[in-house]
């Protein structure tokens, strides 16, 4: 099976199932409800029920912000908290949702599209997910060291140099390099978690291991694939801006039009991360 048609398999399997796009955006609305309630508050007890206060929660006014954090340091400190608190809580709910989507892609019963294979999935991959996680440190610090080694070198090469138009492309290549080995990751992850999910096995490291060895044994093929599905997605991103970008603002209406957009696109994003699922599931089975 070609990577075109993986891809196409992928769109197909990801088109079919609306239910689990949206419970992806519900997480996502939650996710910045529950964000904007805490900032709100943060905001609300540093500067009290104030004109200034709700300039900045309506405006969001960057003048007043920089005044608030300047003024207080308590504000600062509360917001990176709950910040930080943020991030991981989105970071622990996005493998409950690897897990789902997964859950519902290998599962056999008629009922695989079901909101209640996706929460069971999510349950029952959750744990072994978490491990693999922990265990991608054996693969995110081996690529920092290379991509840190990579960038003393250009530093060293470029350092006192004159030459404009080497230093710009030696910019450029660390910014690709970082994107790539980033993506590259990514991407060992993902069929790690395709492998324990078809082999429903608790050897999370063995899974691991034998992720590497299948992606750097077909480069061309697991890459190809990524990168057509990536293509995909800065497409969707693409649209999102332009539409965007055609709305005057000027109006509600317009406001509410670009409001409607932005989640459309949030919903694609979800879309996509199906897409991705089911591409590179198809891509490891044909493999097998």
């Amino acid at each position: 099976m070609t990577i075109f048609a993986c891809f196409k398999k992928g769109i197909s399997e990801a088109s079919s199932r609306p239910k689990i796009v949206l419970l992806q955006w519900l997480f996502n609305a939650l996710f910045a409800a529950v964000a904007y309630a805490l900032f709100s508050a943060v905001f609300a007890s540093a500067l009290g029920r104030s004109g200034l206060a709700a300039d900045l929660m309506k405006k969001a006014d960057m003048n007043v912000l920089f005044e608030v954090l300047t003024t207080s340091g308590r504000p600062l400190g509360v917001m990176l908290a709950v910040l930080l608190a943020l991030i991981l809580i989105y970071f622990l709910v996005s493998i409950f949702v690897h897990g789902g989507i997964l859950r519902g892609l290998v599962e056999s019963s008629e009922d695989k599209r079901s909101g209640r294979v996706f929460f069971a999935g999510g349950s029952v991959y959750y744990g072994r997910f978490l491990r693999l996680t922990v265990y991608s440190l054996l693969l995110w610090v081996p690529a920092l060291l290379f991509f840190s080694a990579v960038n003393v070198l250009i530093r060293a090469v470029t350092k006192d140099s004159t030459n404009e138009p080497l230093t710009f492309t030696l910019s450029i290549f660390r910014i690709v390099l970082a994107l790539f080995m980033i993506f590259l990751v990514k991407m060992i992850m993902d069929y790690a978690r395709i492998g324990i999910a078809v082999e429903d096995t608790h050897q999370v490291f063995r899974v691991l291991l034998g992720s590497f060895r299948f992606v750097f044994r077909r480069p061309v093929r697991t890459l190809g694939l990524y990168y057509l599905l990536g293509i995909a997605g800065w497409v969707m991103f693409a649209a999102w801006r332009f539409l965007l970008a055609g709305l005057p603002m000027t109006t509600a209406g317009a406001v509410w039009a670009g409001f409607l957009l932005t989640q459309l696109f949030i919903a694609a994003r979800g879309w996509l991360r199906i897409a991705y699922q089911a591409a590179q599931l198809t891509n490891f089975q044909s493999q097998a």
